[in-house]
């Protein structure tokens, strides 16, 4: 035997002493997905995003790209397309600006909109505003552009918007003030961290539509627009929690979080085996948390075991900060964790039950004949109190007793068919079997107001005020913009796509709540049936 040579009993004691340490420094939820050969690792710099040099006493991981090229019969690779696999892809993720840039220009962008509005619309009337709201930048920018790209966004690629959204990056550099001057802040707890002010602050939202009609004046417009930064500016000031703003406090936060649960575009690992063998834990690491660029995920989470609709806002900070390039973007196959299907929370819960009341108000609205009929409740509310104006009397139909009526409905129904039930039990069940059926409802009725509205961006870029435009409009010197898409081929488009979700949803459902699929799939075929019918009223308008 030659000298230094270990024999060859020693090489496999070393070699299991060498895994036993791996294993114990490895989360549960990664072990269980290990496969054979994870323990043998090696890093290959070109593929890296960031192609460091391997720190001393870091054992190389396996690449995902090595993984790419694994034999026949091996575990199948979790992505089945990966964006952040390309080459321009990794050359926008090395950029330390990104997504930091996005967020200054849409910052910059919101502060020109807001100082647009402010004070147009006081002295207009009523069927003035109706028009100035499309032809006024601020309005047509907000409801119009905004709003509507938020939920299709949302149920294309989860919370992607989240990544340009400049209430985040105000949030974050009050958060930042505050730790540099040792300002003292609190903890959210209880009812904050549980989501319901978010909850609370989209009822306000929906309130102030239907009672002040914000979404017509640009100056209330403006209005919502600094009171949004005060609450992202005052979240990060009082509370000490990392994103305080997106967690307890964003009046689209329960919307992003129930749409975005269900597009195949996800964040995940590329390989479980090197994150099991990866020692630093960048992505996690304290370390790291305040950074400029390249942080621990800000949000608190862990990348290597994402959750279907976690809290991820797709900053991408951890694929920046992982060495080894093992964090992508794209299709990833169905039984990813990213994309297992789960229990809606209370708050989500909360969020479907009164969107299915709005979200009917809004459908119902493109059809003349039928927004009279569904206005005839509020109408006969108003005639027994005269003294309460129609649009509060039309905020508590849609809001509280539309959505009332109709989940008492599913409830008692599921009820009969599943006695012994706790009906919070069947409430939770019923709204996460009907979720993807209102985020399409919501997205035909986006979908319909761009295509409505498109046409008089060009009119805004020459009168952004749109006060000119408005009485060439009055005046009929000017003829109003035709929709880009006619609405009967977008109500026979989305009613395909709700009873396509709604096929999917019915298997969907056996995973997210097995101990309540009675309930779950009663809640499903109910507001498939509901939205389906208002919706095949499009065609005929």
């Amino acid at each position: 035997m030659k000298a230094g040579r270990k024999p060859a009993g020693q090489k496999d004691l070393a070699r299991s002493g060498q895994a036993t340490i791996q294993e114990q420094t490895v989360p549960s939820a990664v072990s269980q997905s290990m496969t054979p050969d994870s323990a043998r690792a090696r890093r290959e710099d070109s593929d890296s995003p960031d192609a460091d040099p391997i720190p001393p006493g870091r054992k190389p991981a396996r690449t995902p790209q090595e993984d790419d090229r694994r034999e026949p019969g091996g575990a199948r690779r979790p992505f089945l397309w990966n964006l952040l696999g390309s080459r321009p892809a990794k050359a926008i993720l090395r950029q330390p600006a990104f997504p930091l840039a996005l967020q200054v220009a849409a910052l910059a962008g919101i502060v020109a909109v807001t100082i647009n509005g402010w004070g147009i619309g006081l002295t207009e009337s009523t069927d003035d505003l109706m028009t100035l709201r499309k032809t006024n930048l601020t309005t047509l920018f907000v409801w119009g552009f905004w709003w509507p790209a938020m939920i299709a966004v949302a149920l294309l690629a989860g919370r992607l918007w989240c990544s340009v959204c400049p209430m985040e990056l105000v949030n974050r550099l009050a958060d930042a003030l505050a730790r540099r001057i040792g300002w003292p802040r609190t903890k959210m707890t209880g009812w904050l961290k549980a989501g319901w002010l978010i909850m609370a602050l989209y009822v306000v939202l929906q309130l102030l539509v239907a009672g002040f009609s914000i979404h017509r004046m640009p100056h209330y417009t403006s209005n919502l627009l600094i009171v949004l930064f005060g609450l992202a500016l005052g979240a990060g000031l009082v509370f000490r929690e990392p994103r305080s703003f997106c967690k307890g406090l964003c009046p689209a936060g329960a919307l992003l979080s129930v749409y975005g649960r269900y597009t195949p575009l996800q964040l995940d690992i590329r390989d479980p085996g090197v994150c099991e063998s990866c020692r630093s834990k960048d992505c996690v690491a304290q370390k790291n948390r305040y950074r400029f660029d390249k942080r621990s995920c800000p949000s608190l989470l862990q990348p290597f075991n994402r959750q279907q609709s976690d809290g991820c806002v797709l900053c991408f900070q951890c694929a920046k900060v992982c060495p080894y390039g093992n964090l992508g973007f794209g299709l990833v196959r169905r039984e990813a964790s990213s994309r297992r299907h789960r229990l809606l929370r209370p708050f989500e819960a909360a969020f479907v039950l009164i969107a299915t009341g709005f979200v009917a108000h809004e459908v119902a609205a493109e059809v003349k004949g039928l927004d009279e009929t569904f206005h005839a409740v509020p109408s006969a509310l108003q005639g027994l109190a005269p003294l309460i104006d129609f649009a509060w009397w039309e905020a508590f139909w849609f809001l509280l007793l539309l959505p009332l009526a109709l989940w008492i409905l599913v409830a008692g129904a599921s009820r009969l068919l599943a006695r012994r039930t706790p009906w919070k039990t069947l409430l939770l069940a019923a709204a996460t079997g009907a979720a993807p059926v209102v985020a399409v409802a919501h997205f035909a009725k986006a979908a319909a107001k761009v295509s409505a509205w498109l046409g008089f961006l060009p009119l805004v870029v020459t009168d952004p005020a749109g006060l000119e435009t408005l009485q060439r409009l009055s005046t009929h010197t000017l003829q109003a913009p035709s929709p880009l898409v006619g609405l009967p081929l977008i109500g026979w488009i989305m009613l395909f796509w709700i009873l396509l979700l709604s096929r999917q949803g019915w298997f969907w459902s056996r995973q997210a709540v097995p101990d309540s699929l009675t309930a779950a799939r009663t809640g499903l075929v109910t507001v498939t049936v509901f939205f389906g019918t208002l919706l095949l009223s499009w065609p005929w308008s």
